[in-house]
């Protein structure tokens, strides 16, 4: 996962997450995720549909001179798409994106209290989650920041990011979300949301 982001963004992201962390009060978790879940069943789908196409495709360039040749080279078929499947463009093929949306937002929600908000003791806490499979962004926040930040404004975090991602600068998308969260955090609470200066997180991008 870290070949996505090069190593110097990799250091100014974290130094850039250290300065928000100081500065607002806040503890920001960052995850980078390859995917929000494996899929099996985009795999399955995309190599039944894939070996059906196949067979109509060979059947019109050879015939079959027995019944059960079709049935067969369809299994045969079938099967090789099934392995196929396991690389992320077939599966991407194979997805919706009602589907996608509900396991990046369910997989965020898992991160968020798991590596964020269950380890800090004040709870003022948000999250960045970028899933590359999907290419969906998820920006969360605690009910401390929810009395002031709107979903319009996390919305618009996500939309800064995925300009950035859609330009193939990853980097700057992050770099440009923890600036845009950090002007918001300071000023729709006029300053620090908390007196809590130690980082209780670790203040590293987490690659998952």
């Amino acid at each position: 996962m870290k070949e996505i982001i090069i190593q110097e963004d990799v250091k100014l992201i974290e130094s850039r997450l250290k300065k928000f962390e100081e500065t607002t009060g806040c503890e920001l978790l960052l995850i980078l995720a390859r995917s929000s879940d494996d899929y099996p069943a985009a795999s399955l789908r995309f190599g039944i549909l894939a070996g059906f196409v196949l067979t109509f495709i060979f059947s019109l360039f050879f015939e079959f001179h027995h019944g059960y040749y079709w049935p067969l080279c369809m299994f045969i078929f079938t099967l090789l798409m099934i392995a196929c499947g396991n690389f992320s463009w077939a599966k991407k093929l194979a997805l919706n994106d009602k589907e996608m949306d509900r396991e990046c937002a369910e997989k965020a929600i898992e991160l968020f209290h798991t590596l964020g908000t269950t380890k800090v003791k004040h709870k003022v806490t948000a999250m960045i989650m970028a899933s590359v499979l999907e290419r969906k962004i998820t920006v969360l926040v605690d009910e401390k920041l929810k009395q002031e930040i709107t979903q319009l404004e996390l919305d618009e975090l996500v939309e800064t990011m995925r300009t950035h991602f859609k330009q193939g600068n990853m980097g700057l998308g992050f770099l440009k979300s923890i600036e845009e969260l950090e002007e918001k955090i300071l000023k729709d609470f006029g300053g620090k949301v908390s007196d809590h200066n130690p980082s209780e997180l670790v203040d590293q991008i987490h690659f998952i």
